[in-house]
């Protein structure tokens, strides 16, 4: 038995648009994850970056050939399903007889139309690390039997088999650390508005939460939180720097620390290890979910910056979004951090439901009011999953809902939004997020700050950024 899991290449111009120079190739901690339990369970298990070779068919095509693998996984998010049906193409020419696995929040809800369409022979549902494992052993017997696996769909001639739901994994420290030495990591890169140091690495500390907020997919992972224990957590990271000397853990986790407890318990054991004199660390969170003693405590143990999604300045907004947190909140949460010495990023959704020029423009102000360091300012998209895509997709407001391609946070002309608000169009969609990044970052202050005090973008990322910048510009007036 033989896996192969493959990352599916996104192009920078499709993932970035204007900016797609600023973007890096991050590590996929989801595949790592998945190789690590196969290992776990001697499974015979290799992995093909397709980013990592531009999305050229003909050297994917060449490496399944090469792995012979009983089972090609594939991690299928609604930004790659453009590109799925190059690469199933590929692996179906380099391994006839190699059954196509897809798992991911896209794969687990267009189930039945990727088993039709032949673009999977198998789809796991939910969580993959025990069903991939239970799958692999299933079909490596003489009689195969996939109803006895839990959490997968399949066909049964031209009837799709669901078969019942797999519980979700309730203690994460039984989960192997990622399998990063399969992975050629020198050729990844943390983000520049998240790194601090190099080398950087990804880490994940819990599933599931607890906020409903209508935009967000990863609901499909439940409504409870379920998180490592910090000592296990704490095991990982300093493992990481002990094998690789990775100096800077990166969660990537919507909300780590979920409390005061867990932030203040998980800072106390990095100290005790005296981790904080030899890693710096990043993580994302909730603004009504901090304050001054936990960011002093995070900041003593190695955090040097923190992300918060803002998302909008307008009240109102933030209600049909049920985020749950107030603008009152943000900022008191940005002094918390000020006062503690930790840098902040700022995450901003520009044509959310409601959206006016008036919002858009108020969200842009108070950016500028928080004094972040960081401000990232995306266009909403209504990702398959979520509340809002289906009460969107229910009313007939998006546009071409099944070219996934336009469900892109950085959208151009050429290629514009799946949805727009009332009154608003393409070319106002994106002037506005050209105006908001050239706003906030063409300040001197921020430049003496970036140049001076932060200082972790490098002179390609300089290059990079004004490139994106001039790309931009050059758009708006096409």
């Amino acid at each position: 038995m033989k896996v192969l899991l493959v990352n599916i290449y996104r192009s920078p111009d499709h993932l970035g648009g204007y900016y797609g120079k600023v973007f890096a190739q991050m590590p996929p901690i989801t595949l790592a994850i998945l190789a690590a339990a196969l290992e776990a369970a001697g499974i015979d298990v290799q992995v093909y970056d397709d980013a990592l070779a531009g999305g050229d068919a003909s050297r994917l095509e060449a490496a399944v050939r090469q792995a012979a693998p009983t089972i090609v996984g594939l991690s299928l998010i609604t930004s790659v399903m453009s590109e799925a049906p190059r690469v199933v193409a590929a692996i179906r020419a380099g391994a006839p007889e190699a059954h196509i696995v897809a798992g991911n929040i896209h794969a687990g809800l267009y189930h039945e139309e990727l088993l039709r369409s032949r673009q999977a022979d198998v789809v796991v549902h939910g969580e993959g690390e025990v069903t991939l494992v239970e799958l692999a052993r299933e079909l490596s017997r003489p009689s195969v039997d996939l109803s006895r696996v839990l959490g997968i769909s399949f066909l049964d001639g031209e009837r799709v088999v669901a078969t019942a739901p797999r519980p979700y994994v309730e203690n994460l420290d039984s989960l192997p650390f990622p399998a990063w030495h399969l992975f050629p990591m020198s050729r990844y890169r943390i983000l520049s508005f998240a790194r601090v140091r190099d080398p950087g690495f990804l880490v994940l500390g819990s599933r599931g939460c607890p906020f409903g907020c209508t935009y967000c997919s990863l609901r499909v992972m439940g409504r409870v939180r379920r998180c490592r224990s910090v000592a296990n957590i704490a095991d990982e990271v300093e493992a990481m720097h002990s094998r690789y000397g990775w100096v800077q853990p990166s969660f990537v986790d919507p909300i780590f620390p979920l409390t005061k407890r867990e932030g203040l318990a998980y800072a106390a054991e990095l100290v005790r290890r005296g981790l904080h004199r030899r890693q710096v660390w990043i993580t994302e969170t909730r603004t009504d979910l901090v304050d001054l003693e936990l960011m002093q405590a995070l900041r003593e143990s190695g955090l040097r910056r923190v992300m918060f999604g803002f998302e909008v300045a307008d009240p109102e907004e933030l209600s049909r979004l049920r985020k749950g947190a107030s603008v009152d909140a943000g900022m008191k949460a940005v002094e918390a951090c000020r006062k503690a010495g930790v840098q902040v990023v700022g995450f901003f959704m520009l044509g959310v439901p409601g959206a006016t020029r008036e919002s858009m423009q108020r969200s842009i102000d108070y950016a500028k009011e928080l004094d972040l360091d960081f401000a990232k300012y995306t266009v909403f998209v209504p990702y398959p999953g979520t509340p809002l895509h289906d009460d969107l997709l229910a009313s007939g407001r998006l546009r071409q809902p099944d070219n996934w391609r336009r469900y892109t946070s950085y959208p151009t002309h050429q290629m514009p939004p799946v949805y727009l608000p009332d009154g608003l169009d393409d070319r106002t969609i994106v002037a506005f997020q050209r105006k908001a990044h050239l706003s906030f970052y063409l300040r001197p202050r921020i430049i003496a700050r970036q140049l001076l005090r932060i200082r972790s973008l490098t002179a390609r990322d300089f290059a990079d950024a004004l490139s994106a910048v001039a790309a931009s510009v050059l758009g708006g007036l096409r």
